[in-house]
């Protein structure tokens, strides 16, 4: 804003000044750095450190202790318990979606990410102590405060990130954010590893404790991080908005042009033709797209509960895999997963960003099929790598159409309407646990092979509704453009934890395990 009047602009620039964030994300700053902006560093840090966690002590060793600890307790239906535990989190995803998306588009995102860390500190105590203990109820209440602190941030994340990043910037951030976050979550696997070689590789309940607790000892780093947080341009902008809002009405008067022909002369000028402003059915495609999207997103999830939780429990039980072997297939399979998004995104760029997405999701699904029906080991380990890589890999260019649709002031919200995906994902895994008791594993790969079927003959519609390549809304500033940049990374949607969160979307999908993986 210029100032208007004498005096009237300097308290505007000395807070202007005093302001340690670097250019709003509505700025347009070619010397901007991510490095150099201490808010984007240690939310970057502290994100991969949540995402090491939570592989290390949510993933597949997590599933295999809750088997065993159901057999100990002599449970009738143990693969039911393990889908029992994922549904818990599930329906507290679904209560708090929206109260804490509206949340995060009304109060400070740095202030939410503090608290959900102080409150997230005592789930990881209640869970360190259950799991330790062998105690159940210790366990589902630990998880419950847990899933209350990562809707927390799975809710705040991303719109944070948006506010502390240049618009110019932000597909560059985003493509450097799903790196890390296939780096943060291949470390916990690779971590259980080594203490797997050293103190055991077995199944028994005392070694699960050392390696399970383990991962929350690096806790406190990220409790520390978040109140390294810096204030963001949006509360500074807060802070400021009475004497924002006096000399914008000033500068507005004074910025009123008195020539007719100049403004008849700007009202000739048509405005360039969006493709988000034409319609489907009476709605604009802007809500159209993102909507068949995250409906595709949630029939996938729902047949991805049935079977994603069960993967590593699967080759324990079937081909007899020791804890080594298992982490050492969870690691293979997330850096598959960075391959694949890589090759998903070039070819996205010669097919179109539907064209491709459908393709990888024909190639998951056809795998899915030969796994079901795959007997030597080695065809097996081989099918699942490939299929979850590839249903996991359309996540970016899935999540840059939503992206390139949705208003950044309605971010929060949205990442709301996606965790819906999150509660179908964990409410489908009792029921596959069922299907798994009652009929074997292979049973519920074929159930699943035919719901993901169903989501991808829904897709189609949108290889004709999107354009082959993103463009920018003529008032933003592109905020969701390219599937691929950045040294041909794919823009991606920090997940949430988002947590479920970056790279989490359409594809067989969570927050710990990219099938959330």
């Amino acid at each position: 804003l210029k100032p208007s009047s004498p005096g009237g602009g300097a308290p505007i620039v000395a807070m202007a000044a005093s302001a340690r964030e670097l250019p709003s994300p509505g700025a347009s700053d070619g010397q901007w750095r991510w490095y150099r902006s201490r808010n984007v560093v240690v939310y970057m840090i502290m994100n991969t450190v949540l995402l090491v966690i939570w592989s290390f002590s949510f993933g597949s060793t997590f599933d295999a202790y809750l088997l065993e600890l159901a057999r100990s307790k002599n449970l009738s239906d143990p693969n039911v318990f393990v889908g029992r535990l994922e549904t818990v989190r599930g329906t507290v995803t679904l209560a708090l979606a929206l109260p804490l998306g509206w949340m995060a588009d009304r109060f400070s995102r740095r202030r939410m990410l503090q608290g959900g860390s102080v409150l997230a500190t005592f789930g990881v105590l209640m869970l360190a102590l259950g799991i330790a203990s062998d105690s159940i109820n210790q366990i589902y209440v630990g998880t419950v405060i847990a899933e209350i602190s990562m809707q927390v941030f799975s809710s705040a994340g991303t719109a944070f990130l948006t506010d502390i990043v240049p618009r110019s910037q932000l597909t560059e951030i985003m493509a450097l954010q799903s790196t890390l976050y296939l780096i943060g979550y291949s470390m916990g696997p690779l971590a259980q590893v080594v203490m797997i070689i050293v103190i055991g590789d077995t199944w028994r309940l005392p070694i699960l404790h050392v390696v399970l607790c383990s991962g929350f000892a690096i806790w406190p780093i990220v409790l520390a991080l978040c109140f390294l947080l810096e204030k963001t341009p949006s509360e500074l902008n807060g802070e400021m908005s009475q004497s924002l809002t006096s000399n914008a009405d000033q500068a507005a008067g004074a910025d009123v042009s008195p020539s007719g022909a100049s403004a008849g002369h700007a009202e000739a000028t048509p405005p360039p033709h969006d493709w988000r402003s034409d319609r489907v059915f009476g709605i604009r495609k802007k809500w159209f797209v993102p909507l068949m999207i995250e409906f595709c997103d949630l029939i996938t999830a729902i047949g991805a509960g049935m079977t994603v939780k069960f993967f590593p429990l699967f080759f324990k039980e079937e081909y007899g895999f020791k804890p080594l072997a298992v982490n050492c297939l969870g690691a293979s399979y997330t850096l598959c997963i960075a391959i694949l998004v890589q090759v998903c995104c070039k070819v996205s760029k010669k097919c179109g960003r539907c064209q491709a997405s459908f393709l990888w999701q024909v190639c998951g699904i056809t795998g899915l099929f030969a796994l079901w029906r795959a007997k030597p080991l080695e065809l097996c380990v081989i099918l699942h790598i490939l299929r979850g890589s590839f249903m996991n890999a359309t996540a970016p260019i899935d999540s840059s159409i939503v992206m390139d649709c949705v208003d950044s002031k309605h971010r929060g919200r949205w990442t709301a309407i996606q965790s819906v995906s999150r509660f179908s994902w964990s409410g489908s895994a009792v029921l596959g646990g069922l299907i798994a008791d009652r009929h074997g594993y292979r049973y519920t790969f074929f159930i699943t092979g035919i719901i993901y079927s169903i989501a991808a003959i829904l897709y189609v519609p949108l290889l004709w509704l999107v354009p082959a390549q993103a463009t920018e809304p003529p008032s933003d500033g592109g905020v969701g453009r390219g599937a691929c940049d950045a040294a041909g990374g794919c823009e991606t949607t920090p997940s949430g934890v988002s947590l479920q969160s970056t790279c989490a979307g359409t594809g067989d999908s969570t927050p710990g395990e990219q099938e959330s993986q």
